[in-house]
Parts: structure tokens; C-alpha cells; sequence
């Protein structure tokens, strides 16, 4: 074998450590239908003592919750929440991940909220849409869970598991519950899930 073959080979093998993964991994390879999220309401009163990065701060937990999707957006935000929460995500399970529909549809986020866009010709309703996404305030429940969700990027398909909680900062400015949606068909304020994450899996 020739020198230069041997350089060409040792290119090849390095190209493919570097960028392989980049290379093989297609986000749009999920074209299936991904089930609605597995919510189990707590009916007894929990509190979880959660340490922030402003002292310790009390989760009411609500329900048990494990949820399959693709993200679509993801936020660091360092507002008041973020003592506990830095990271939202935004979600979409169902047909959205379809590319004869998720091409039609783009998806933001800003100020704790998520956003999407659609073009005519969708072939789901935007009631279809609210239902089958959402957007998740993760409070991580420790440091090695933040390094995976740190990992995550737009287009993984992921598993999260965890509880969703209310949050009671126990703070003077801050007096009022933040509350966390317990349903997939409500829109606007409050909509958003509040999860105590325990549990996160990068698919693909």
C-alpha cells in the first residue's frame, strides 16, 4: 500500500470519528406516531425540597409524568425561575413529526412561552397542534440529570420522566404558586408544564 493510499485512509477513518454521527443521524427519520404523554395524578398532598441556586425552594408535586418526543426548540432563560428551571423545552408528539406536516409548521420560543407558525395547507387543525405539543420548564434534579438535558439538541428524539410540580419560590417578590398544566388542551397563560425532571433519555 502506498503512502498516500494510507494517508487517504487514515483521512476517511477521521472524517468519520468527527462528523459519523452528524453524518448518519437524519433528524427526519421519525415518521411515526408518537403516543400522547402518561399522566397519573398524585392524589396525596408531596412536597419535594428542591436546592436552587438561590436557596431551597418547595415542589408540590401533582402528577407522575412520562413523556416521548421530538424537541423542536430549545431555551436557556435567566429570569427569576431560572434559580431552579434554566432550560424550556419545546415538544411535539402525535403526527407532528411527520414531514408532510412538520414542514408546514415553525417553532420559538421567548419570555418562558413557545410559539408556532403554520402555512396554509396543513393537513392537522391548530387545535391539533396545541394538543400535541407543548412547552416544558425543566427543573433538573441534579447535576447529572442537567448534563444530559445540556446535551439535548432541536431534532432529538427523547424520553423524559419525572413529576410535574407547582413551585413555591418562598419569596416576598414572588408570592403566588408557580403552577404547572395538568392537561394537553389548555393555550396561552399557565399552559405550560412545570417538570421536576428525574429521568432523561436521548434516543437518536
Amino acid at each position: 500500500m502506498s503512502k498516500l493510499s494510507k494517508i487517504l485512509i487514515i483521512l476517511i477513518l477521521l472524517t468519520f470519528l468527527l462528523f459519523g454521527r452528524a453524518l448518519i443521524n437524519n433528524k427526519d427519520f421519525y415518521q411515526g406516531d408518537i403516543a400522547v404523554p402518561i399522566q397519573l395524578d398524585i392524589q396525596d398532598e408531596n412536597t419535594i425540597k428542591h436546592n436552587g441556586k438561590e436557596g431551597e425552594v418547595q415542589l408540590l408535586a401533582r402528577a407522575e409524568y412520562e413523556l416521548l418526543g421530538i424537541v423542536k426548540s430549545k431555551k436557556k432563560y435567566s429570569d427569576f425561575p431560572s434559580q431552579i428551571s434554566e432550560y424550556d423545552l419545546a415538544i411535539a408528539w402525535g403526527d407532528l413529526n411527520k414531514k408532510e406536516i412538520d414542514s408546514f409548521i415553525k417553532y420559538s420560543q421567548s419570555g418562558r412561552w413557545y410559539h408556532y407558525r403554520y402555512e396554509s395547507g396543513l393537513a392537522v387543525s391548530q387545535d391539533y397542534i396545541s394538543k400535541n405539543s407543548a412547552n416544558i420548564h425543566i427543573i433538573h434534579k441534579n447535576k447529572e440529570v442537567l448534563k444530559e438535558v445540556k446535551k439535548i439538541n432541536e431534532g432529538d428524539y427523547i424520553k423524559l420522566k419525572g413529576v410535574l410540580v407547582d413551585v413555591d419560590f418562598n419569596n416576598a417578590n414572588y408570592s403566588s404558586l408557580w403552577k404547572t398544566s395538568r392537561t394537553r388542551n389548555d393555550t396561552g397563560n399557565g399552559a405550560c408544564e412545570i417538570l421536576y425532571l428525574e429521568e432523561v433519555t436521548i434516543i437518536e
